[in-house]
């Protein structure tokens, strides 16, 4: 997959009638450059991703939901894609045909179209592969959040890619995930609520206002169901009047065994009327019912407009502090479970490593580029151990500036050959700020050597300060005074 342009529509009417910015990039090498810092490289990229409908945060001053973007890119089978992203809506156009998506809940649909990837479990990582952000990227080593809310798993990636899916563990764990995050929840409310008591605060009772509210909600539930039979009565009376009519235009007969012929209609039809007569008397009942609860709605509603006068009204927090003093919740044994789960959690997360593990040689494979990648980039050889499971790791304690830097860069370009050999898409490799944190020049110039040399039918977009680098052919990309001057 590579992009072909992005075009950015401002939402607003400007007076200067400049509303609309095109970028061009080339299937090659691509630097957006600036001179200076905060110009919006970052931005740029980011909007990228946007456009291709991620869940991208905003960055500062810009809003990327005030823009509509349109993206064309070359996706599966050299197909030209046309994505035109409105907020959380994605029309994507393709050889004449139109079909919108909602995001984001169509987010993995859009991409297994585009990259033509079926497996979501690599879909849902690709993101982590191919993108660093200047935040976040150059931290995430193989599981994490890439940006954002968008997370990123080795382990889910490998197990996408060798097809060793365990759904039922896979199910589990997620489960438990989601019950950590309620039952955190509920600890933070028991907080809360000690924390008040602790103030010494008083709890607020009902007052009057608050018993008539209720009343009322009893009320209105009562009422609900009443008026849904009184429309489904009414709806069958319609009915009936209708059939009526309909088979009277007929003008039908039947003839009765002695030669006698009788018309059909609704005096000859054997219990019509009778039925008719029991749903009009429901309908009159039901009526009643309805009448005798709205006079006691009415008579609340005076009541409640003419005691707002007399009574104070609660605060929005003192209201909170009211409703959640009457919430019982045993901290102590909250903490409990929270703590069961965590253990299951990790437990179950071993699981899974150890089920992608078993007889899988990507396991291998992916630590064969990364090591390779390693002793070009001048790392020693403690840094990336000897065993497979190393890319597993989780010390990165003892990785820190430009090594921990480097070893990002050799895990990530990684994920992207392994991805390009096993399912044939070749990914682009976007890069923001690879001259950071502490990084030299010449360790800088290493990581584009291997581009250069390894990443030729990848399209590769950089975002640096720094246009110098060493490729043969690249696209200059130069960013001067705002971003987007609209």
């Amino acid at each position: 997959m590579r992009i072909v342009s992005l075009q950015v529509n401002s939402m607003q009417q400007t007076f200067l009638g400049d509303n609309q910015k095109i970028f061009t990039f080339t299937p090659g090498v691509n630097i957006v450059f600036s001179k200076e810092n905060s110009v919006g490289k970052t931005t740029l990229l980011r909007m990228l991703m946007y456009a291709l409908g991620y869940p991208i945060p905003n960055t500062r001053g810009i809003r990327f939901s005030d823009y509509e973007t349109i993206l064309t890119v070359i996706g599966v089978a050299e197909s030209e894609f046309v994505l035109t992203r409105n907020r959380d809506y994605i029309e994507i156009t393709c050889d004449g045909t139109e079909k919108g998506y909602s995001l984001p809940t169509e987010q993995n649909e859009i991409h297994t179209l585009i990259f033509g990837i079926e497996n979501s479990e690599v879909v849902e990582n690709l993101l982590g592969a191919f993108y660093v952000d200047q935040e976040k990227g150059w931290t995430l080593l193989n599981r994490g959040k890439a940006i954002g809310n968008i997370r990123f798993s080795l382990e889910s990636l490998l197990r996408g890619l060798s097809e060793k899916s365990n759904d039922e563990l896979s199910q589990r764990l997620a489960t438990v995930k989601r019950e950590l995050q309620k039952y955190r929840h509920m600890l933070d409310v028991a907080k809360y609520k000690a924390e008040i008591n602790k103030l010494g605060e008083a709890v607020y009772s009902d007052s009057p206002a608050d018993e008539i509210d209720t009343a009322l909600e009893v009320l209105y539930c009562e009422r609900k169901p009443l008026e849904e039979e009184l429309c489904r009565i009414k709806s069958v009376v319609r009915k009936n009047n209708s059939f009526e009519k309909y088979i009277t235009s007929f003008r039908l007969r039947v003839k009765t065994p002695d030669g006698t012929e009788i018309p059909v209609n609704k005096d000859t039809l054997v219990g019509y009327a009778d039925t008719t007569l029991l749903l009009v008397a429901k309908q009159k009942i039901i009526c009643e019912q309805l009448a005798v609860i709205d006079r006691k709605i009415h008579q609340l509603r005076v009541k409640q407009d003419r005691d707002s006068m007399l009574f104070n009204v609660k605060s929005s927090l003192e209201q909170f502090d009211s409703e959640i003093s009457k919430i019982d919740i045993d901290a102590l044994a909250t903490q409990r479970i929270i703590a069961k789960l965590e253990k299951e959690r990790k437990t179950l997360e071993e699981q899974v490593i150890t089920s992608v593990k078993q007889n899988n040689p990507l396991i291998a494979e992916l630590h064969s580029l990364i090591s390779r990648y390693a002793t070009r980039l001048g790392l020693d050889e403690k840094y990336v151990s000897a065993r497979n499971d190393y890319i597993f790791t989780n010390d990165l304690k003892s990785l820190s500036g430009a090594i921990f830097h480097k070893v990002v860069f050799a895990f990530k370009i990684s994920y992207v050959a392994l991805i390009r050999n096993h399912t044939g898409v070749c990914l682009p490799i976007i890069l923001d700020s690879p001259s950071g944190r502490e990084v030299s020049e010449e360790n800088v110039n290493e990581m584009m050597a291997i581009l250069a040399e390894d990443y030729t039918e990848h399209q590769i977009i950089i975002a640096s300060i720094y246009n110098s680098y060493d490729f043969a052919d690249k696209n200059i990309i130069e960013l001067q005074g705002r971003l987007l001057p609209f």
